[in-house]
């Protein structure tokens, strides 16, 4: 579920993760991201829990997540409804330097 909030098929987690470090993803959310796959790989197969897991594998696992969402969802939400308040002029302006910079920028 949440691969495909971040644009991905989310039908391969592993797939999926690569496919947005080839996109630029930041290399700490993509460490989150592969505790999240990792963790959660080795916790749970189909008919069997493990009950080994410290209660501090889990909160670290929930502290991943909340990290991955506020980078990818909740802070590029916020940024886009507090520029759309601005001036269309402003706006624009803000929107050439983006341009600028994505066009300078490597390849990835």
């Amino acid at each position: 579920m949440l691969m495909s909030e971040l644009g991905e098929k989310g039908k391969d987690i592993n797939t999926d993760i690569q496919k947005l470090v080839d996109k630029g993803l930041d290399p700490q959310i993509q460490a989150a991201l592969d505790y999240c796959r990792l963790v959660g790989n080795n916790a749970v197969h189909p008919g069997e829990i493990d009950f080994n897991e410290t209660p501090e594998i889990a909160h670290t696992l929930f502290e991943m997540i909340n990290l991955i969402v506020e980078d990818r969802i909740a802070r590029p939400k916020k940024m886009g409804t507090s520029l759309s308040k601005l001036p269309a002029e402003i706006q624009k302006k803000i929107q050439e330097r983006a341009d600028k910079a994505a066009a300078q920028a490597p390849p990835n």
